[in-house]
């Protein structure tokens, strides 16, 4: 008996479909195992290679987000982010067809650069709102172009060895230079601008590295990287990136459970309800001792470094434009709002507020949340379904992904911005939908 299993919106350079599997009966333990290496070498050569077109894409992810004045090489980002704004004019400009059936495919995620641009209508700083609308517009098409082009394993294999090189230029300057790249606390930055920023990157790097050791790619690379991401995160002292690549990890057990049968799935399940419903007990009893202790051992205080005071500055600010809000950028660029005193009373020149809800609420109201709240949703309807037409490991990276920006959006402010590495890993996680020809 044979089992078909199809996958549907393949794009360019993505792994390929399981298709007709032999399945054994359960006494056919031979055929069993003879299968099993066959179904490895399909899964790793699955993946094509990358050719000299994602040398590109793989230093836009190693140098975009390094720190230019830390590497002594200023203005290194913007260098970097204008040859993706480029890259992302040329794919509009040559592949005109392909452009049109992608934005027809996924209307919802362009509606975010849209209103950032309209927000200059009524935005407090116009100007600015205007131009980082037009490079948020951007981002988001460089991303569209990397998937487009490359395909869900090819965009794997570049973050993974993006984030590998800045693997090693943190090992080499820290090395070097480890006055640059240590802090007062002990705790490492890197070849970045903060240990927040080391630390949520290496959490990415936990789920490209597993990803792809678990496809069968590059296991003793794959393997290393791993564990030199895990060894960085820990010297990183991040809480908040290392709740990340935990949350962002925990699918894949799931996943890989799941691949095992309905049995072990069921078992699996039957132990995740026991251990639920012991922690609910312990919470419900230990819940106030439990929460400090969590926050002691995390390195964080009853106001999560500050957190809590930047957001009480934000949701005041939301109060006084509820509804479409002051303009993208312009809390912070505006000398009329309250945000000189912020940085006054914090004593940090901080340019968001360490909640994506917050500040897209600050900069587009209630409007702007419904589009947060609808894009995020969204997307996770869309990678899922997609997973579930192929279940490889590589395409299941996208849902990791989610996972750990779960996270990241409600102490960081990863989304919604204007030349970020993850709003454009965001765009790139989207599948590509191709019109159907008529028939």
């Amino acid at each position: 008996m044979a089992v078909r299993r199809d996958m549907a919106g393949f794009g360019p350079g993505e792994s390929a479909p399981l298709a007709w599997l032999p399945l054994n009966g359960p006494g056919d333990v031979s055929g069993r195992q003879a299968a099993r290496p066959a179904r490895r070498r399909r899964r790793a050569e699955a993946l094509p290679r990358l050719g000299a077109s994602a040398i590109p894409w793989i230093l836009l992810i190693m140098l975009a987000p390094v720190s230019g004045e830390q590497v002594k090489l200023p203005g290194l980002d913007k260098a970097i982010w204008l040859g993706a704004d480029l890259a992302a004019l040329a794919f509009l400009v040559l592949r005109r067809d392909l452009a049109s059936t992608l934005f027809g495919s996924r209307p919802v995620i362009l509606l975010w650069p849209a209103l950032a641009i309209l927000s200059a209508a009524w935005s407090l700083t116009p100007g600015i709102s205007a131009y980082h609308g037009l490079q948020l517009l951007a981002t988001i098409v460089a991303g569209i172009a990397l998937r487009a082009t490359l395909g869900l394993s090819g965009v794997v294999r570049i973050v993974f060895l993006g984030l590998l090189g800045g693997q090693i230029l943190s090992v080499v300057l820290g090395v070097a230079a480890p006055d640059m790249t240590r802090g007062l606390s002990g705790e490492w930055s890197g070849v970045y601008s903060h240990k927040n920023v080391l630390g949520g990157l290496m959490s990415l790097q936990l789920l490209c590295a597993a990803s792809l050791f678990l496809q069968g790619w590059n296991r003793v690379l794959t393997g290393v990287a791993f564990l030199g991401a895990l060894a960085l995160l820990a010297s990183s002292h991040s809480a908040t990136a290392l709740m990340a690549g935990v949350l962002g990890l925990a699918p894949l057990s799931v996943i890989m459970t799941w691949r095992q049968g309905n049995r072990v799935t069921g078992f699996c399940l039957g132990i995740a309800v026991a251990l639920a419903g012991i922690g609910i007990l312990v919470a419900a009893t230990y819940g106030a001792d439990l929460s400090t202790s969590l926050l002691s051992d995390l390195g964080k205080d009853t106001t999560l470094t500050g957190r809590t005071i930047l957001w009480q500055f934000g949701i005041d600010q939301f109060w006084r434009e509820p509804v479409i809000g002051i303009g993208y950028k312009a809390y912070w660029e505006s000398p009329i709002t309250t945000a000189p005193y912020l940085h006054f009373t914090t004593k940090q020149k901080v340019w968001f507020f360490h909640n994506n809800f917050i500040d897209i609420a600050v900069a587009f109201g209630t409007v702007g949340l419904l589009i947060f709240i609808g894009v995020m949703f969204d997307t996770a309807r869309r990678v899922i379904r997609h997973f579930a037409h192929s279940p490889a490991y590589i395409e299941a990276w996208p849902i990791l992904f989610l996972a750990q920006i779960s996270v990241l959006v409600c102490f960081e402010c990863p989304l919604f911005v204007n030349h970020g590495l993850h709003q454009f890993l965001l765009a790139a996680i989207l599948p590509v939908l191709r019109s159907r020809p008529a028939t």
